[in-house]
């Protein structure tokens, strides 16, 4: 069963994941999104992600923070197999947070599409694992 394996990066040390999104067009780009389990939101994104890859809005929800802007995307990770649609949020704040551990970070992938497979770590490394068995 395919797993993606990353180890923690940043500044202090967070684990992360790299997962794709098409737009309209059908142009594919990978993105590096801190993962994070106590988040409630399925993926947050800095803004010009969001607007480059954004399919469908949705309506502004109250978040930790603050009014957000959403929107439906095509999550897609070929090599895990996992081609879906994901239920994003719009913050420059979120993104400027985990930009401060690394430049790399476009935002956070949180617990519900976490929970659509198997995720763990140890001391080094983070994993998941699509679908979960």
């Amino acid at each position: 069963m395919p797993v993606l394996l990353t180890a923690y990066r940043g500044r202090s040390e967070r684990p992360w994941l790299r997962l794709g999104f098409e737009d309209l067009a059908g142009n594919r780009e990978e993105f590096d999104l801190v993962a994070d389990t106590g988040c409630p939101m399925a993926i947050v994104l800095r803004p010009d992600v969001f607007d480059r890859f954004q399919r469908f809005q949705s309506s502004p929800e109250h978040t930790t923070f603050g009014f957000l802007a959403t929107g439906w995307f095509q999550l897609s990770v070929p090599s895990l197999g996992l081609m879906r649609s994901a239920h994003c949020y719009r913050s420059q704040t979120a993104a400027d947070i985990v930009s401060r551990s690394h430049a790399d970070f476009a935002g956070l992938v949180g617990l519900p599409i976490l929970r659509l497979g198997e995720y763990g770590g140890n001391a080094s490394e983070f994993w998941f694992r699509y679908p979960a068995l």
